[in-house]
C-alpha cells in the first residue's frame, strides 16, 4: 500500500470520526424546548376525571410472577387483534416462552404486530433467529424501530422505550418492564430482580357503542403511529433465513412446553384480573415524539405540570440525572406542595453507572429543589417509573427522569385518576420507601435512620466515580 493511499484512508476515517461526532453526539447537545403551541394547547385540568365512572378498570402488575402470567393471559385473551411493543429482552427463557405465546396466538388466526427498539432489543447470540420465527408467520409482523444506519448517525441515539401489550380493544398491559428473568423472577431463578410495575387496564366497553371511550383506543392509535414511522423497518426473509425460522419456531414451542409441564402455577395469575382491578374515573395516554431525533420533552412537561398544582406529590424514577427542566421542576413541586418526595436507587441498588453517577455527583442539586429524597437500600434494584398526586392521581409507565426520557427516547405513560388505584400504589410505594434510607439537607443520609444502609464495595465506588466523569460531560445522552 503507497504512502498516499494511507493517508488518504487516514483522512477520511478521520473525516468521518469527526461527522460522527458532531451528528451523533454534539447535534444533541442543545434540547428542543417545547413549542409554544403545545404549552397553549395543554391543560393539566384535562388530565382529571368528571366524578362520574368511567369505562376503564385498572388493576396494579406489581409482582414479579404477576407480570409474567398476566402476559400469558393477555395473549392468550386475544381474539382478532395483538400488538407488543418492546424496548429490549434480557437474558432467561422466559424470553422464549413469551414470543411461542405469540406464536400460539398467530396459529388461532390471531393478527399480531411486534415492534422492539433496532439498537438494543436483545435480539442477538442465541435470539438472534427469534425475529425470523415471527416475521416467518404469516399472521405475524416484526418490526424494528430505529435499526443502525451508519450513515445517519444522528439517529444512533434513538431508541424505542416504551412498553406495552394490547389485546384487541379489551385489554392493555403498559408499564417501564422489559422481558427477562430479571423481571419476572421465575422458578430456580436465583440472579438479581429488577422491581418494576405494569398497569392492567381492561375496557368494560368493548364491542360496544362506547368502546371508543377507552384510553386502550389512543394506544392502539399510538401503535400505529410507531409502527408507520419510516425508521421502523421489517425483519428481511430469504430462503435460507425461512429454514432457520421455522427451525426457531419449533424451538420455541418446545421450551414453552417444557416450561409450562413444569411450572404449571407459574403460568397461571394469583387472582382473577377483574375481582383486583378497580374503576377509575379517567384514564389518558401521555406519549411524545416518534421521529428518530431529538424531542420536545412532552410527556415530561405535561407530567410536570399535572404534579406543579398537587399538594402531596411522590415520585418514583430509577434514574435521575440534573437536567435543568426537571430540577426547575422539582423545584416548582416542592415550592407549592405541602409534601414532596422522590424515591430512588441507591448506589447499593443500582446497575446503572452511567445514570446513577450523573444523579450521585449531581445528588446536591436535588436535595436542593427542596424535595424529600429516599434511596432504596437492597441488592436487587427498582425499575418502576412512577407519580402520585393528591389521593386519586397517579401516572405509571416508561419515562424516567433523566435527560434521555426527557429529549431522545420514545415514552408513554398513563394517567389515572382514580381513588382505589391511588391507594393500591401508595401501599406499594410506601413499602419501598419502609424499605430506603432518606437523605438530609446535608446530602447525607440522615442520622436517626431505621433503614439498614448497605454497604458498597470500594470497587464500586471507584467505578462509579470515574463513569461520573464521563457522564456529566455527556449527561445530554444519559
Amino acid at each position: 500500500m503507497s504512502h498516499y493511499l494511507k493517508k488518504g484512508i487516514l483522512a477520511v476515517l478521520l473525516l468521518y470520526a469527526a461527522y460522527l461526532l458532531i451528528a451523533g453526539v454534539f447535534s444533541y447537545l442543545w434540547p428542543t424546548p417545547v413549542k409554544e403551541e403545545d404549552r397553549e394547547r395543554f391543560n393539566a385540568a384535562d388530565l382529571l376525571g368528571d366524578g362520574t365512572e368511567g369505562v376503564d378498570r385498572a388493576a396494579l402488575v406489581e409482582d414479579e410472577h404477576d407480570a409474567f402470567s398476566r402476559r400469558i393471559e393477555l395473549i392468550r385473551s386475544a381474539k382478532r387483534e395483538l400488538d407488543v411493543c418492546c424496548h429490549c429482552a434480557k437474558a432467561g427463557e422466559t424470553v422464549d416462552c413469551l414470543f411461542a405465546e405469540l406464536l400460539k396466538a398467530a396459529g388461532r388466526g390471531v393478527k399480531v404486530r411486534i415492534l422492539m427498539d433496532g439498537t438494543v432489543s436483545g435480539m442477538t447470540g442465541s435470539r438472534r433467529n427469534i425475529p425470523l420465527a415471527m416475521q416467518a408467520h404469516e399472521n405475524i409482523e416484526f418490526r424494528y424501530y430505529n435499526p443502525i444506519n451508519l450513515l445517519e448517525p444522528w439517529k444512533w441515539n434513538v431508541l424505542l422505550h416504551d412498553k406495552f401489550l394490547i389485546a384487541d380493544d379489551r385489554l392493555l398491559l403498559l408499564g417501564g418492564r422489559n422481558i427477562g428473568d430479571e423481571y419476572f423472577d421465575p422458578p430456580q431463578y436465583d440472579g438479581k430482580v429488577t422491581h418494576d410495575r405494569d398497569v392492567l387496564v381492561i375496557n368494560t366497553a368493548a364491542g360496544t357503542d362506547r368502546t371508543g371511550d377507552s384510553v386502550i383506543h389512543q394506544a392502539k392509535a399510538y401503535m400505529d403511529r410507531l409502527w408507520n414511522e419510516p425508521d421502523a423497518k421489517p425483519v428481511a426473509m430469504s430462503r435460507t433465513k425461512y429454514e432457520a425460522a421455522q427451525s426457531e419456531q419449533q424451538r420455541l414451542l418446545d421450551v414453552a412446553e417444557r416450561w409450562e409441564n413444569t411450572w404449571p402455577g407459574y403460568y397461571l395469575p394469583k387472582q382473577d384480573c377483574m375481582q383486583i382491578s378497580v374503576p377509575t374515573g379517567k384514564i389518558t395516554l401521555l406519549t411524545g415524539p416518534v421521529h428518530t431525533f431529538k424531542k420536545e420533552p412532552i410527556v415530561a412537561y405535561q407530567l410536570f405540570e399535572l404534579l406543579k398544582i398537587g399538594d402531596d406529590v411522590l415520585i418514583q424514577t430509577p434514574y435521575a440525572t440534573a437536567n435543568p427542566q426537571t430540577l426547575r421542576a422539582l423545584r416548582s413541586i416542592a415550592q407549592h406542595a405541602s409534601s414532596a418526595r422522590l424515591l430512588t436507587n441507591s448506589m447499593a441498588s443500582s446497575p446503572n453507572y452511567p445514570a446513577f453517577s450523573a444523579y450521585i455527583s449531581n445528588r446536591s442539586r436535588f436535595v436542593e429543589t427542596g424535595v424529600r429524597i429516599s434511596e432504596y437500600q437492597s441488592a436487587d434494584s427498582i425499575h418502576g417509573k412512577s407519580f402520585l398526586m393528591d389521593g386519586h392521581i397517579a401516572a405509571v409507565g416508561s419515562l424516567n427522569l433523566d435527560d434521555r426520557s426527557l429529549y431522545i427516547d420514545t415514552e408513554t405513560m398513563l394517567v389515572i385518576d382514580s381513588e382505589p388505584f391511588y391507594r393500591q400504589l401508595r401501599s406499594e410505594l410506601d413499602q419501598l420507601l419502609a424499605q430506603s434510607a432518606p437523605v438530609g439537607q446535608d446530602n447525607r443520609y440522615l442520622s436517626q435512620n431505621s433503614v439498614e444502609i448497605l454497604p458498597v464495595s470500594v470497587s464500586k465506588k471507584i467505578i462509579m466515580g470515574l463513569v461520573s466523569i464521563f457522564s456529566n460531560l455527556f449527561r445530554f445522552l444519559i
